[in-house]
């Protein structure tokens, strides 16, 4: 899965666009990724173009980043001036906006009817295969008494040792002391843990 350049938050679903040939298209804004040579494949079934035709004429860095390999990508007129695409020279993929894809349509000479690309969100799989359960904020509550009421025995233990023995018994109970610290230390982790 590859996710949009300029829409961050967007993954490209694959899509039968333009011919026969397997488009990745951006559901938020309509732009396509063609991967090396697809681009060029279809020009090459609507005229007579050169590799050497494809290449960029004036890169300059855009600074859109290749939803394939992660690099920068150029951005420069590719087969006319007029069509300013991003290129990327690690993978060779392009990058078209919905405007260059119009005029993708007006070189090869196909109807203008779809001259925007939709596609619908997919439902994302991660959710379904790896929905984790929420925690209750009942659990949530009980772990923060149980922290409470560890911290305020392990205190009144601490109290009862550092008192002076005319007012209190100096006698700890151990019992309340390790009752104390396991309800503290369990109910920290229960705060803590994320299932």
């Amino acid at each position: 899965m590859m996710d949009c350049p300029k829409c961050s938050s967007e993954t490209l679903v694959e899509t039968p666009a333009l011919g026969n040939i397997p488009l990745d298209v951006c559901p938020g804004c309509s732009c396509i990724w063609f991967d090396k040579d697809e681009l060029e494949a279809l020009l090459k079934q609507s005229q007579d173009w050169d590799s050497a035709d494809f290449n960029l004429m004036n890169p300059k860095p855009k600074g859109l980043i290749c939803p394939r390999c992660k690099n920068n990508m150029m951005r420069g007129g590719l087969v006319n001036p007029l069509l300013l695409v991003d290129k990327c020279d690690s993978c060779g993929g392009v990058w078209l906006d919905s405007n260059e894809l119009k005029l993708v349509r007006k070189l090869l000479n196909l109807p203008e009817e779809d001259s925007e690309v939709k596609v619908s969100r997919p439902f994302p799989a991660s959710s379904i295969e790896h929905r984790q359960p929420t925690k209750s904020p009942l659990i949530k509550i009980f772990s923060g008494i149980c922290a409470i009421a560890g911290l305020i025995g392990i205190s009144f233990e601490m109290y009862l040792y550092f008192s002076p023995a005319e007012s209190v018994s100096h006698v700890p109970s151990m019992g309340l002391l390790v009752l104390s610290i396991l309800l503290f230390i369990g109910g920290i982790f229960g705060l803590l843990r994320r299932k």
